[in-house]
């Protein structure tokens, strides 16, 4: 095994519960980008055995990808689908996000539209998809007038939920409230995970979405972290150790140089496993619990490290390593990204191990 990702599953389960317990809302689990580079076949699978109504992907091969697996759960695509997609999509039984005129367009353009499962994208603020406010209620009538489809849910995104943002994210908040009492649909949501943890007291929609929250993750601080238990580590081995003789130029080049009596380690992980290239010459990595230096630049497929005088003693070929854990936030703030960058990074060919 030359890298692997451990997943808990159960603790997964286990942070969607209080979330909803939190909230006093039903949790839609996003499972989009291989479920945050986790796995979404496997999560899907796991939690497909609970009690969520409703799993949501961000788009149609998502979709597939797990009804295909042999899984019948209720799945929402949130970006919105090329003509070709969502025909396919309100084929194999999925909820589509309608989110402009177009889509509206493309959905008349169908046959057995009527079989559709709708569900209303409102721009709020994020200016990404979305219908503005003051259109919404044409579209929604022309929907329903027509008989384009079933209007199963109304929902929103955050932007800034977990910045310094809290009127801007109330205003959004306040805008999205006018659906929230509309009691012929089933699903209305709009607080994401930071919103979930800072603003779930504010909107009365009946459910939430945790993307990187059901992960353990929360890319602010909050008292309420605490209720979340990790999910996963990226581990890998040591397979080479040397101990320099003299001054060793380490990688592609020249841009470290290891000194006469550094003891170095290769590991078999790289950019193309998904360790960021930015972490060449200065990442950490963390062997029980201690941290260990990157020297040189991080390869397609391997990637040194300086062992530290106090593991000298300790480390060995196969000796376990640990990439990502609950360190992964400010893992990433040091090279300028995000969690959930250097989770969904994460390419298939590690193996993810499941407990």
């Amino acid at each position: 095994m030359r890298s692997w990702l451990e997943v808990n599953l159960k603790n997964i389960e286990f942070n969607l519960n209080e979330i909803e317990k939190l909230t006093n809302k039903k949790a839609i689990p996003v499972i989009k980008a291989n479920a945050y580079g986790l796995g979404s076949i496997e999560v899907a699978k796991y939690l497909s055995q609970k009690k969520y109504k409703l799993f949501a992907v961000a788009n149609f091969q998502e979709a597939l990808e797990i009804k295909n697996f042999g899984l019948d759960n209720k799945i929402l695509i949130m970006g919105n689908n090329d003509k070709d997609d969502l025909k396919l999509a309100i084929e194999n039984g999925f909820s589509i996000t309608i989110s402009s005129w177009n889509d509206i367009e493309n959905l008349e353009m169908l046959n057995n539209f009527q079989k559709a499962l709708i569900h209303i994208k409102i721009d709020t603020g994020m200016g990404r998809i979305g219908f503005f406010p003051e259109e919404s209620e044409e579209a929604i009538k022309h929907i329903t007038n027509n008989k384009l489809g079933t209007i199963e849910g109304i929902f929103s995104h955050l932007s800034s939920a977990d910045e310094n943002e809290d009127e801007f994210t109330l205003q959004q908040i306040n805008s999205f409230k006018k659906y929230e009492d509309n009691k012929d649909v089933s699903f209305i949501h709009i607080l994401n995970s930071p919103g979930i943890f800072k603003y779930f007291k504010y909107t009365n929609s009946n459910f939430v979405r945790p993307g990187i929250s059901m992960y353990g993750i929360l890319l602010f601080d909050t008292p309420l972290k605490k209720l979340l238990k990790p999910v996963f580590k990226l581990k890998t081995k040591i397979i080479s150790l040397k101990t320099l003789n003299i001054n060793t130029f380490i990688s592609y080049g020249k841009t470290a140089e290891g000194k006469k009596g550094d003891v170095i380690a290769t590991l078999p992980i790289g950019y193309a496993d998904g360790l960021d290239r930015r972490f060449s010459n200065g990442g950490t990595v963390k062997i029980d619990g201690e941290k260990c230096t990157i020297i040189g630049r991080i390869c397609m497929d391997m990637t040194m490290i300086i062992i530290p005088n106090s593991l000298k003693n300790k480390v060995n070929i196969g000796t376990e390593v640990e990439i990502y854990g609950q360190d992964i936030n400010e893992q990433a703030e040091s090279i300028g990204s995000i969690a959930d960058e250097l989770m969904t990074r994460i390419n298939k060919r590690v193996l993810r191990r499941y407990v």
